[in-house]
């Protein structure tokens, strides 16, 4: 059967760029265009036509070697971009460079340098930069914001302190934050709650908000979750969604074996870490008393005050806990926790399977 021949639209960043907010985030599926964009119109060509200078993030120094930066640019025509004054980009020390690579007779090819256009700076190393001067640039990008892997110990904070590193107090310097969707349990996601925003935005979708800085006064922000951008899907496997249709990744989860309405609800216990919150229900068969599990699922409300719930979050109930090893003199109680094992565990969909065992901190039992 062949293979459909769905039309492929890639992203712009224009209508984005139109809101003019300082902090812009930016994330959808692999490979739809969001970094060309960004390469295109908000480094090279508002370099070449106003001589500001970009500053390009990764998180570690590994990520932004040599070699990467090269690789990154190679899909930008730099001939055309400079009426042939340059043909490629490199990085030298810290600073991005527009040069030209040179043929000999010989066949070796030697590289000239030409005029810089921007920075590139791992976010691991910011406290390096404290003193620099920055004030040449009006960007700040930090590519793979949303992370598969580890994050850096406090790294919202260093990006922050970067930020006014750069900026000043100029109020000048925009951010943009460019990432797949790998998983909404992100320090960015989470540092600036927009947990409840990001969960009720669909493909396509552009959002405004302002949050309060550490005078109160309103910082912009736009949102965007990037529109499918058709074309062929090649992926497989369960990451294929994120990869080619821009649904954020989920790895395969159990479910109940029954419908929800076939078990009885013998307790429930809330959850609540980096600003998700999930609702657990120990149920049982009704049918089958043994037949037991754990059903959790998303919650949106308040939790009840005499709900007990393990968090990350400080509070002064005694209702409220660390994680599931508290010390109570209720056997029931006890019993309950004793039962939250890993092998119990039932999620109400894949995706908030995956949630929850990213941003909880606490091992299940096994």
């Amino acid at each position: 059967m062949p293979m459909s021949s769905k039309k492929q639209v890639y992203y712009n960043i224009d209508e984005i760029r139109s809101k003019d907010c300082t902090y812009n985030l930016i994330f959808g599926e692999k490979s739809n265009g969001k970094s060309y964009q960004v390469k295109l119109k908000i480094m090279l060509e508002k370099y070449l036509k106003t001589a500001r200078r970009f500053i390009l993030m990764r998180r570690w120094d590994a990520d932004i070697k040599n070699n990467w930066i090269e690789s990154y640019f190679s899909n930008m025509d730099i001939e055309s971009l400079t009426n042939k004054k340059y043909n490629t980009i490199i990085k030298y020390k810290n600073e991005i460079l527009f040069a030209n690579n040179i043929i000999g007779e010989d066949g070796s090819i030697k590289t000239k340098k030409g005029e810089k256009c921007g920075y590139a700076i791992p976010l691991s190393l910011e406290q390096h930069y404290s003193s620099a001067d920055f004030t040449d640039c009006d960007d700040i990008i930090l590519e793979e914001f949303m992370e598969r892997g580890s994050y850096l110990p406090n790294e919202v904070a260093k990006f922050t302190a970067f930020y006014s590193t750069v900026d000043r107090k100029r109020g000048t310097t925009k951010v943009w934050l460019i990432g797949n969707t790998v998983t909404k349990a992100n320090p960015y996601i989470y540092e600036w709650g927009l947990q409840s925003k990001i969960n009720s935005m669909k493909q396509g979708d552009i959002i405004t908000l302002s949050l309060p800085n550490s005078e109160g006064e309103p910082i912009t922000m736009a949102i965007e979750y990037c529109k499918s951008s058709g074309g062929k899907s090649m992926a497989i496997g369960s990451s294929s969604g994120m990869i080619d249709k821009g649904y954020w990744q989920s790895s395969p989860q159990p479910h109940l074996p029954k419908s929800k309405k076939c078990y009885n609800i013998l307790f429930r216990l809330g959850f609540q870490f980096q600003g998700f919150k999930f609702l657990g229900e120990l149920v049982s068969d009704k049918e089958n008393s043994s037949n037991w599990g754990w059903f959790i699922y998303p919650y949106y409300r308040e939790f009840d005050k005499k709900l007990h719930v393990i968090s990350d979050k400080v509070d002064i109930s005694p209702y409220w806990h660390r994680s599931l090893d508290f010390k109570t003199r209720n056997e029931r109680l006890k019993k309950v926790l004793d039962r939250f094992t890993e092998e119990r565990l039932f999620y109400s969909d894949d995706l908030t399977g995956t949630d929850f065992k990213q941003v909880i901190d606490f091992m299940i039992r096994r």
